[in-house]
């Protein structure tokens, strides 16, 4: 990334995480809202399911036109519309009273979280040398981590004060519109630069393993965080208030590992990061989904092969990097969406247990790839020397 290579903005850093802090408050509200969604509206498993799917087939869409975007625009314009657009699920979410606008609400959260997701990780990229990129991407994932742990403490205590669910996502809206205005402010209105499109690279062997790497294990995650609290109501019985607050655990671990990894990780101990992280959110998806509830927090350990593997992609896609993090965040929600389905529809079928599964399978997957990966950077190093 020739233009970036040595020197940080400050206005992209802190535009990158402010974003993700505030899009994680609206992207970790679905979880806990999903159970009392199914009890209010009477709808099956696989129903929520279809909530989350197609928000991801919204989110599809919607990230691959951001792509388009990217290279025709700045990205102060691209970040001032995308704040607008995520507004919208605020002022939706008070009228939904049927599955046909529950439907309508996953659509616009899907794509407002990823497209807010996407422009966080693009930004923050931007503005980091490549040097501290991995740092700079953990303190951004921190950000994330903080409001995912906020989130569930939020929902709580309007479930405890008896406010409609709904005041969540109200409260989300508000939130983007002082974060568009933060926008507006810290980016630099600079004129456009056509980025280079190395589409030869992008669509290589190196860059498919890459991508669908990301894919299965943001799938994990997230099957992870969203699907915590119905397992732990449709299986255990605890009340949905109470459920919710597993998930801070989960945040807490997420976050504070990311921050770790600011702190102190070097670019040698990456790969070991990478595998570690893997291994223990195997291990404890397995535990949490045989009953140990305790297990289920523990998957947040997790936290820093987000940051660090969407580093090594950058990294390995210099010239092409903006055109790479937009295909990543593509197959992710079409992995998500396949997820998310399959998930609602084995629940129904099997238990919600039996349904939790597949998020140890999706994390073995990963970690399959990334070793298949580490063995051929180091064959191709071996072999330039």
């Amino acid at each position: 990334m020739s233009q970036n290579e040595s020197t940080s903005h400050l206005g992209f850093l802190i535009s990158g995480f402010a974003s993700l802090f505030v899009i994680s408050f609206l992207d970790n509200s679905r979880g806990p809202i999903l159970p009392l969604l199914c009890e209010k509206l009477k709808i099956p498993y696989e129903t929520a399911g279809t909530f989350l799917t197609l928000g991801c087939i919204a989110a599809v869409i919607s990230t691959y036109i951001l792509g388009h975007f990217l290279k025709r625009t700045s990205e102060r314009k691209i970040a001032l519309i995308i704040a607008g657009i995520c507004l919208i699920p605020g002022f939706v979410a008070p009228f939904v009273n049927s599955v046909a606008t529950l439907l309508l609400l996953g659509i616009l959260m899907g794509a407002s979280v990823t497209l807010m997701g996407t422009l966080t990780n693009v930004l923050t990229i931007k503005g980091s040398p490549s040097h501290l990129r991995g740092r700079h991407l953990s303190l951004q994932q921190v950000m994330y981590g903080i409001g995912s742990l906020l989130a569930p403490l939020v929902f709580s205590k309007l479930l405890f004060l008896d406010l409609d669910w709904s005041w969540m996502l109200v409260g989300c809206s508000f939130a983007i519109f002082l974060l568009g205005i933060a926008f507006y402010i810290l980016l630099p209105n600079e004129p456009f630069v056509r980025p280079v499109d190395d589409v030869k690279r992008r669509l290589s062997g190196q860059g498919f393993i890459m991508v669908l790497l990301f894919a299965l294990y943001v799938g994990g995650e997230v099957l992870a965080s969203m699907w915590m609290s119905t397992l732990i109501v449709g299986k255990q019985g605890l009340a949905p208030e109470l459920a919710a607050t597993y998930g801070i655990g989960f945040f807490a671990l997420l976050g504070g590992t990311r921050f770790l990894c600011f702190l102190f990780v070097k670019p040698s101990w990456e790969s070991k990061i990478l595998v570690a992280s893997l291994l223990a959110g195997i291990l404890f998806a397995i535990l949490g989904q045989q009953g140990f509830t305790l297990a289920l927090p523990m998957i947040g350990l997790l936290g820093p092969f987000f940051p660090l593997c969407l580093a090594r992609i950058s990294r390995e896609f210099p010239e092409d990097w903006k055109a790479m993090t937009v295909h990543v965040f593509i197959a992710t929600q079409v992995m998500l969406g396949i997820m998310h389905q399959s998930v609602g529809s084995i629940a129904d079928a099997l238990g919600i247990e039996n349904a939790f599964l597949i998020c140890p399978l999706l994390l073995f997957l990963a970690l399959a790839l990334l070793l298949f990966n580490l063995r051929k950077a180091r064959l191709r190093t071996l072999s330039g020397l």
